[in-house]
This record gives structure tokens, sequence and C-alpha cells, in this order.
């Protein structure tokens, strides 16, 4: 994957962390078992990994930039989708409707000029700036706490006429 795209992948632990539950066979004197070991730790820029040990979902252009790993859910380099105003369905039945708020993490988490005055005080009345667009999404795209997908819902696809 080119690491200065902003999309999701699973980062891993390293494999001589105490996260990977594997021991590292000898490669001089345990060949076969270094193979089979190496096939579950591929190397990356900061030595093996261990696929047997996820860390988390995160965006590998952010994790670059910021040299650490970047949550997925704090990816600086696309749209995010929220629940507007705070309001989320309850857990069943799926595929409801959800009012979304769709713009950068700076403008929803009201770090954006247009929440403060010239004298940088806060503009609590100022529901959302004009870089935020209010949109619907299917309540079936959740893909995690607090945040959606804009891709179709895949029964609402299924429905539509050929």
């Amino acid at each position: 994957m080119n690491s200065t795209e902003h999309e999701l992948a699973q980062f891993y632990w390293s494999a001589d962390s105490d996260e990977c539950p594997h021991t590292q066979p000898d490669f001089e004197t345990e060949g076969e078992a270094w193979d089979a070991w190496r096939e579950r730790h591929p190397s990356s820029d900061d030595g093996p990994i261990c696929l047997d040990a996820p860390a988390s979902i995160c965006c590998p252009a952010c994790s670059t930039e910021h040299g650490d790993a970047v949550p997925w859910d704090r990816c600086e380099g696309r749209d995010h989708v929220r629940p507007a105003r705070g309001i989320t369905p309850t857990p069943k039945p799926e595929h409801q409707q959800v009012p979304v708020w769709v713009g950068s993490l700076e403008c929803l988490e009201r770090e954006c000029d247009e929440y403060f005055t010239d004298d940088g005080n806060e503009i609590t009345s100022l529901e959302k700036c004009s870089h935020i667009r209010e949109e619907t999404c299917c309540s079936c795209r959740r893909i995690g706490p607090g945040e959606y997908s804009m891709e179709p819902c895949p029964l609402e696809a299924a429905r539509a006429p050929a």
C-alpha cells in the first residue's frame, strides 16, 4: 500500500513485543521452524511484525507523517462522518437512515476558525461551520464508535432497479 494514501490499514505489533505469542527460532539451527515463523512475521520498516498480534486500524499516511501509529478515527486527511447533533439510532433494527455531518476533524471538533471571534472567544451558539455538510447514511455503515461510512447500503443497492 502506498503510505501517502489516507486509507485504513491493519497495524500489527512487533514480533519482539509482549503481544506476539511466538518464540523466534534460531535461523541457523532451526531452518524449517524459522521458515514457518517468517511466514507469520513479515518484515516492516521497523522490523518483523506478528500477523497474529493485530494492534489497531490506522491510517498509514498520517502514521508516516507523525512517526507513530495514528488510529483511523484520528486521520487528518479525509472527511469524517459523524452523527449530526450526536444523535445515533438504536442498535436494532439495522438499515435506519442516520443524519450525519461530514467534514474534517478540525471542523467536527470545533477547532475551525469559524467557531471563534477575531478575539479568540468561542462562538458557542454556532452549531456547525460552513465546511460541514449535512447528509444521511444507513445505520449499517457504522465503522466505529460515533463514525459512519458514506458507502452505499448493500440492502438499498440490492433493492434498486437495474
